[in-house]
């Protein structure tokens, strides 16, 4: 069943929502890119615009995420992966903005030291940062916030289907400028997690919209069972919005081939892809996700899987703060 964008907002409207970005944010065209790949038209949905704490897909997703830890009074947020996580840095930046407190429960790896990045934002942010070792060190942490009284909602876990929900919406915004620029997209390229490639996926379907969307991995994966999760995650959220559609993994195409040997690792064509965009659109990428991401888009380009009388769509999901924890191994040999 296809639905009108007025049917959309309209199933949107009944989900709570908090103003955290600035939105629209812009589709930009990226000319001299295009051309030096010989490829392609390229226009780049600017998610890194959000706003909020240098941006990324995060602050869109909290709007409507972090929504139910506002009406329901907790007043701890909490967050914890990588020491560079961009989604603590939000989650640290989003308590401030709301007069809550911000726990960041961060891994002692790699990047942890110097202070820099998105830790130096979470620290700046006024989050409680700890790095740790072992997963019972969080446990304990958590253990004691909640002894001290305190409400503390994840903003990994907690929410966990409304940062999808988020994406719908976000794939009505980006519809309607593609509309207005009279382009017909062929296909859509966006770091896939989990949330911002499933909710762009049911806007999609969910308008009648064939267009191919494909998501890059920014950790090894199993293809297969990634977009079993996906369409898992896609059913939850048509029953939030009420919306008559079912996906299976078909719906879905999502490659982990592009991650390197792990999360975090910066690969080859990251590095490419970070200096490709910055020398000739001033574009920045950050190593982790986008920078991925856009890579597997040059490497898909040159191995002919687009003419250039046709357009890819980039979504730039943010993240560029981690350039800074990066920089050495970006700057390595000739840039």
């Amino acid at each position: 069943m296809n639905y009108s964008i007025q049917d959309i907002r309209a199933a949107l409207g009944t989900c709570s929502r908090l103003s955290l970005a600035d939105l629209p944010t812009p589709l930009t065209e990226c000319a001299r890119l295009a051309k030096t790949l010989g490829g392609p038209r390229l226009l780049v949905k600017r998610e890194d615009q959000t706003g909020l704490a240098f941006g990324g897909n995060k602050v869109r997703e909290f709007e409507y995420s972090v929504a139910p830890a506002v009406e329901e009074g907790y007043d701890v947020l909490l967050h914890g992966a990588a020491s560079q996580s961009n989604q603590s840095r939000l989650t640290a930046a989003v308590a401030a903005k709301l007069g809550m407190k911000a726990v960041m429960v961060g891994r002692k790896d790699e990047y942890a030291t110097p202070v820099n990045g998105n830790l130096l934002l979470a620290h700046l942010f006024g989050a409680t940062v700890h790095l740790i070792e072992r997963e019972k060190e969080k446990e304990a942490i958590l253990a004691n916030l909640k002894a001290e009284g305190h409400r503390v909602y994840n903003t990994s876990s907690d929410g966990y289907y409304y940062r999808s929900v988020s994406y719908v919406d976000g794939f009505l915004e980006l519809w309607e400028q593609v509309q207005a620029l009279d382009v017909q997209p062929d296909a859509i390229y966006v770091c896939a997690g989990v949330h911002t490639h499933t909710g762009l996926v049911v806007g999609a379907k969910a308008l009648g919209v064939d267009v191919r969307i494909i998501g890059i991995s920014p950790s090894p994966q199993d293809d297969a069972k990634k977009n079993v999760q996906l369409a898992d995650v896609a059913n939850e959220v048509c029953k939030i919005l009420e919306l008559d559609l079912h996906f299976t993994a078909c719906d879905f195409e999502s490659y982990g081939a592009y991650a390197g040997p792990a999360y975090g690792v910066l690969t080859p064509q990251a590095r490419e892809a970070v200096l490709l965009a910055a020398q000739t659109e001033g574009l920045l990428l950050d190593p982790v996700y986008a920078g991925k991401t856009f890579g597997a888009l040059i490497d898909h380009i040159r191995t002919g899987w687009y003419a250039e009388d046709q357009t890819a769509i980039f979504v730039h999901t943010g993240g560029t703060p981690a350039l800074f924890a990066y920089g050495d191994e970006l700057m390595a040999g000739d840039p």
